[in-house]
C-alpha cells in the first residue's frame, strides 16, 4: 500500500510493477547501466575511435543477456497485476506507462532531430510517411514497443500453466523468423517474459541465498557467459535463450551480493529510475560526447566511454527523482 504524501518518482516502479524488491531493483540498475554503456560504446565504434577485437568482445558478452534480463524481470509480477487489476484495467495501464511513453520520444526525438542531427554519424530529413512507418514497426524504440506486445501476449496466456506457456515460447524462439522485425522481437524475447512469470514471487527466495554463496554463483556463471560469447561470437537463435537467461541469473547473483551494500545502494536507485534513463540517455550521452570532442578537443577512448555513459546514467536518473517538483511527469506517464 503506497503511503499518502509519497512522491511519484518513489513510488512509480519504471517498466514493472508488483511488490517492491531491492533485488530487482539491482538488477535493473545493472541492465540499465549496461544498456547505456553498449549505445555509448557502439557510438565510438561507429565514429572510428575503437577498432580491433576489444569491442566485439565487449558487445557479444553485454548484448547476450542485458535485454532479456529486462523482459525477465517484467514478467516477473505480471500476473499478479493480471490479478489486481483485470484485463482491461492492465491494458490501459502498459498503454499509459510504455505505449505512452514511446509514442511521446518518437515525437520528441523527431522534433529534435534538425538540431541534433548534426551532432549524429548519420541524420535524414524529417518525412511524415517514413516517421509513421517507423512509428509503426517499432523501430523508434524497439524494448517499449516489443515489450509491450510481450505483455500482451502474457495477458492472452496467463490462464495457461506456467511450464506450458514458456515450453511455447521457446519453440516460438527458436523457430525461424517470419513476418515484421518487431513480431520477431516479440517472437524472441517473450521466452524471458514467460520465464519471469513462471519465477514469480518466488525471486524473493534469493534474498534468503548467503552472500558467500551468491558470489561464487556469479563468478562461475559469469565466467561461463564470458567464455561462451569469447568463442562463439554474437548469439543466434538457438544460443539466445540459454545465454539470456545464465545472463540474467548471473545479474540476479550479483544483485544478491551487492545487495545492502552503498554500490548496491546506488544501483537501486540507478534501477528504479531505468525508464527515464532509457528514455533520455541518448540525449544526455550525445551532449557528453559533443562536449568532448568540440570543446575538449579529445576523442580519447576511456573517457569517451565512460563520461557519456556516466553522465547518461546519473542526469536522466536526476530528472525521473525530480519529476513532481519540475512538474515532469508526463514524460514518464500519461497525465490524464
Amino acid at each position: 500500500m503506497i503511503e499518502q504524501g509519497q512522491t511519484a518518482a518513489a513510488t512509480l516502479e519504471p517498466i514493472t510493477s508488483g511488490k517492491r524488491s531491492n533485488i530487482v531493483d539491482l538488477v535493473k540498475g545493472l541492465a540499465i547501466i549496461l544498456v547505456v554503456y553498449g549505445h555509448t560504446a557502439q557510438g565510438v565504434e561507429h565514429r572510428g575511435w575503437w577498432t580491433g577485437p576489444g569491442m566485439a568482445i565487449s558487445e557479444n558478452f553485454i548484448y547476450s543477456f542485458h535485454m532479456p534480463a529486462f523482459f525477465f524481470v517484467s514478467g516477473l509480477f505480471v500476473l499478479g497485476s493480471i490479478r489486481r487489476r483485470g484485463a482491461s484495467d492492465f491494458t490501459l495501464e502498459k498503454v499509459k506507462t510504455i505505449l505512452y511513453p514511446y509514442l511521446l520520444f518518437a515525437v520528441i526525438s523527431a522534433a529534435l532531430g534538425p538540431v541534433i542531427g548534426r551532432f549524429q554519424v548519420s541524420y535524414s530529413p524529417f518525412h511524415w510517411k517514413t516517421f509513421l512507418m517507423n512509428v509503426a514497426d517499432g523501430s523508434v524504440s524497439w524494448f517499449l514497443f516489443t515489450l509491450f506486445f510481450c505483455l500482451m501476449v502474457a495477458l492472452l496466456t496467463s490462464r495457461l500453466p506456467n511450464w506450458l506457456r514458456f515450453l511455447l515460447a521457446v519453440v516460438a524462439a527458436i523457430a525461424p523468423a517470419y513476418g515484421s522485425y518487431i513480431m520477431n522481437r516479440v517472437q524472441w524475447e517473450f521466452c524471458f517474459v514467460a520465464a519471469g512469470m513462471w519465477v514469480g514471487h518466488q525471486i524473493f527466495r534469493l534474498e534468503r541465498v548467503p552472500k558467500w554463496m551468491a558470489a561464487i554463483g556469479f563468478v562461475l556463471v559469469a565466467a561461463f557467459q564470458f567464455a561462451a560469447t569469447y568463442f562463439y561470437g554474437y548469439p543466434n537463435r538457438w544460443t539466445y535463450i540459454g545465454l539470456g537467461l545464465t545472463g540474467t541469473a548471473a545479474l540476479l547473483l550479483l544483485a544478491r551480493v551487492l545487495e545492502n551494500h552503498r554500490v548496491g545502494v546506488a544501483l537501486v536507485w540507478v534501477g528504479r529510475a531505468s525508464l527515464a534513463i532509457f528514455l533520455l540517455s541518448a540525449f544526455a550521452q550525445g551532449a557528453t560526447r559533443t562536449v568532448l570532442s568540440s570543446v575538449f578537443h579529445t576523442n580519447n577512448l576511456w573517457l569517451q566511454l565512460l563520461l557519456p555513459t556516466a553522465f547518461a546514467t546519473v542526469l536522466p536518473a536526476i530528472v525521473w527523482y525530480q519529476q513532481d517538483r519540475w512538474r515532469l511527469g508526463w514524460l514518464f506517464n500519461w497525465p490524464f
